[in-house]
């Protein structure tokens, strides 16, 4: 697998995933001290710098690619926030990455796009903001909100992709800490032919750290309501 890493901070996608085997084709970040670590840990890797600023020619250039990851700002979904949403200055960023994305399937036979961030973007605007972001990648116009509201999995088909997505939380893979995000999966290609990648729990979940085990109520709370 290639993959393309947008809003790459230093580079978590790549400690995962160049381990067994995938291949980082190109990052994108703007702040100093991360590029600083880019460069010393990648500096195979072209970094593309500002999402705004990059080119379809550039993204042509990179290659095949068969995934695209990207993390896009938080602020503005976050409920510790002002909750702006996707019309906020850096949250509205997650537009720009879509253009990208929408270059990589044209030139690059990208398949797969993964979108990551809190869970407060289940309830920012009301959660039209998730809509606009499930819509988006799915390829569905004015989808609605679930009159119960987004839950914590659930998976969308469109004209462009199928969606899954699903909150996840690092205590769940070995960490001690309790960090919940929620991944996106669009599939663009033939999503029919294979089982389900997100919604996989035993694929997905992974084991709690032996440091909550105190905690196991609670885990187990969430994995019935899901």
């Amino acid at each position: 697998m290639r993959f393309l890493s947008l809003f790459s901070g230093i580079e978590a996608a790549s400690e995962a995933w160049v381990p067994i085997g995938w291949e980082c084709a190109g990052v994108s970040e703007i702040d100093p001290f991360a590029c600083a670590v880019l460069a010393h840990r990648h500096p195979h890797v072209p970094n593309l710098g500002d999402i705004t600023k990059i080119t379809e020619m550039q993204i042509a250039a990179l290659g095949h690619i068969d995934l695209v990851v990207f993390g896009s700002p938080c602020q503005d979904l976050s409920v510790a926030g002002k909750q702006k949403g996707l019309s906020g200055e850096r949250s509205g960023l997650f537009y720009p990455a879509v253009d990208i994305i929408s270059w990589a399937r044209l030139w690059c036979g990208t398949r797969f796009a993964l979108w990551e961030n809190v869970p407060g973007a289940f309830s920012s605007n009301q959660g039209r903001d998730f809509a606009a972001v499930v819509g988006t990648l799915a390829g569905l116009d004015d989808i609605g909100v679930p009159p119960k509201g987004w839950g914590t999995e659930g998976c969308a088909v469109g004209d462009e992709a199928m969606v899954e997505w699903a909150t996840l939380d690092a205590q769940w893979f070995g960490v001690a800490q309790r960090r919940r995000r929620i991944f996106a999966l669009a599939d663009f290609g033939n999503w029919a032919g294979r089982s389900p990648i997100l919604l996989e729990s035993e694929g997905v979940r992974g084991d709690s750290a032996p440091s909550r085990e105190a905690r196991e109520d609670i885990a187990g709370s969430l994995a019935s309501r899901t």
